[in-house]
């Protein structure tokens, strides 16, 4: 199954970046996808259509119905695998369209739909553990959800949803298909991880050290909330975590809390709310493969003074300070003998308060109400998430 993501045509391409939130695959681990996705309609500004590799989370191929040609998506593809595979590939991906276009057809028809737009969309791929253990799975999705997949073990496929009981029962009267699926998950899938691992060992290694802010914001009559921003990390999987007086009391490792950066690393939010009058100490506590050991960042409360005192003083502090040159105007004025200038007191009220401006990610940077166009992070997706910097 799709592991409970919903696969939804619009935005049709964020449907690739939620599977790939589906591996919680740790340091060492490696990953073989493919994503196919069929239309009823073309006409939304994607095509009718297309598929794409990924090699962890790192795009390799690309095909879609328009241009009709498989192409690389990493340097470090192309520069290994040659014509005649991208040839053959393009004349996989095809035949693969023009299943596709019919399943989608098959499919609205069972469910009585005539009109609107609807998608028929397959994954399949394989794992290896740094252990050496594998993983294989091969599994259909109709309209954003599970229609059905592949039990390798048992060689059957199985249901997911009414409607795919049909599918069910001609693939199993064939129980050789399921057995050359399996031969091609537990066998050559591994065996092109393999390869394509050692043509990106690299790029696929990479890390990157993330950088950590922790804030705090109390909106009015609320309680406090602190925020622990985590951002600029490489790989994606990471952990967490608020950290009471030496206790655990938030954990976060959700895979769909965590969101692309426009330069391919990936950042995080954990916030918690507490009590400010309670005599606690919080951190936030950071573990990435990155880092030699948890990286934590303490919470440091701002002065119990509140900004209506600091305010006050501030405005006290000026009325001083004109008085005191008003004074001296007005005594030198006397002693030439002048008509002294009448002096004017200044409210307190009439002192301006400035306000720190914040983006909605809690950095300091962005204007008021401003944020980036949607970032595009590649041909197959976008996002339209703030940036801060």
């Amino acid at each position: 199954m799709f592991s409970g993501v919903k696969m939804r045509i619009v935005p049709v391409f964020l449907f690739f970046l939620g599977l790939l939130c589906l591996s919680d695959a740790s340091t060492g681990s490696h990953s073989l996808r493919y994503f196919y996705t069929g239309v009823s309609d073309p006409g939304l500004g994607f095509p009718e259509y297309y598929s794409v590799g990924y090699v962890d989370d790192k795009p390799i191929r690309w095909y879609d119905s328009v241009s009709q040609q498989s192409e690389p998506r990493a340097q470090w593809i192309a520069k290994n695998v040659g014509p005649e595979y991208w040839e053959r590939s393009t004349q996989n991906q095809r035949s693969w369209q023009q299943t596709f276009k019919a399943n989608v057809k098959i499919a609205m028809d069972r469910y009585n739909q005539s009109r609107g737009v609807h998608s028929f969309q397959l994954m399949y791929g394989c794992e290896r553990d740094r252990d050496g253990s594998t993983r294989g799975f091969f599994q259909y999705a109709y309209d954003g959800q599970d229609f059905i997949s592949l039990d390798k073990d048992r060689l059957i496929w199985v249901p997911a949803m009414v409607g795919a009981e049909i599918t069910e029962q001609k693939w199993n009267a064939d129980r050789s298909f399921a057995e050359r699926l399996k031969g091609y998950l537990e066998q050559t899938c591994i065996e092109w991880l393999q390869k394509y691992i050692q043509y990106g060992t690299k790029e696929l290694d990479s890390k990157v050290r993330p950088s950590v802010k922790v804030w705090d914001r109390k909106p009015e009559g609320r309680s406090t909330t602190l925020h622990c921003q985590v951002t600029g990390f490489y790989p994606r999987d990471i952990e967490v975590k608020w950290v009471k007086n030496g206790e655990v009391i938030l954990h976060g490792t959700a895979a769909k809390d965590i969101l692309p950066n426009h330069d391919g690393t990936y950042q995080i939010q954990e916030s918690v709310e507490i009590n400010p009058k309670e005599e606690s100490t919080y951190s936030c506590h950071v573990d990435h493969s990155s880092l030699p050991e948890s990286l934590s960042v303490l919470w440091e409360p701002k002065s119990s003074l509140s900004i209506g005192i600091i305010i006050g003083v501030i405005a006290g502090v000026l009325l001083l300070i004109i008085a005191v040159v008003a004074g001296v105007i007005v005594y030198k004025k006397k002693q030439k003998g002048e008509e002294p200038v009448p002096s004017y007191s200044f409210p307190t009220d009439g002192v301006t308060q400035m306000v720190l401006q914040t983006d909605w990610l809690g950095g300091y940077n962005a204007a008021p109400g401003k944020c980036p166009e949607p970032q595009i992070l590649s041909p197959w997706g976008f996002t339209a998430v703030c940036r801060f910097g």
